[in-house]
């Protein structure tokens, strides 16, 4: 990785921390440049604008994820459900704080929440919807299934959208596995799960 790579990283890293412990508006270009060592106009380099480093997070953290739902599309969907559900909280809590950082700010009328919903947000329904209903155009899409798909996202991101519900620290792979597993058993037994694995 060249030093340069090495720098944004860092910055990254640091700003997703500040914006995670302190919120994106209670955190200065300069609190995330003091953080990571570095001068505030290197940062304005790379990133432009604080905006600028917060849409790179949420890129770093939408692309991978996305990746993963199009991998499974792909497939022939031969993981089930269950086992797909695993893959996406486990990797929305290797990103805890992000995952946590991006939905917070997705659950506000921003600029940035409105770019978010008509590209990404739009990509994962689109992949769920083929994925889960074999529907390849939202218009397909009955009004049950769009619920039945609400419902299913609350239940993953519930836990990184009220983060001071789960207060236990999840740091090592043991404790992620442990968490996914039961996490994942318990969606399993709610009915709107029950009725997506019959039709999955």
């Amino acid at each position: 990785m060249s030093r340069q790579n090495q720098t944004s990283n860092k910055v990254l890293e640091v700003a997703c921390r500040l914006f995670y412990s302190k919120g994106f508006n209670g955190t200065s270009v300069r609190d995330i440049a003091h953080a990571a060592d570095v001068n505030v106009s290197l940062i304005h380099y790379y990133f432009k604008s604080k905006q600028g480093l917060f849409e790179s997070l949420a890129v770093n953290y939408f692309e991978p994820y996305l990746d993963l739902l199009e991998q499974e599309a792909a497939s022939d969907f031969q993981l089930g459900l269950e086992s797909l559900l695993k893959k996406i909280l486990h990797y929305k809590q290797m990103n805890y704080q992000l995952s946590c950082l991006v939905y917070r700010e997705l659950s506000l009328n921003t600029i940035f929440a409105r770019e978010m919903l008509v590209t990404y947000i739009a990509k994962e329904n689109h992949l769920f919807n083929l994925i889960l209903f074999n529907k390849r155009s939202k218009v397909e899409v009955t009004f049950r299934e769009k619920l039945c798909l609400l419902q299913l996202k609350g239940l993953l991101n519930a836990p990184f959208m009220m983060p001071h519900e789960c207060r236990d620290p999840f740091i090592t792979e043991a404790s992620i596995d442990h968490f996914v597993e039961v996490y994942s058993e318990l969606m399993s037994e709610q009915q709107t799960v029950k009725s997506l694995s019959a039709h999955y």
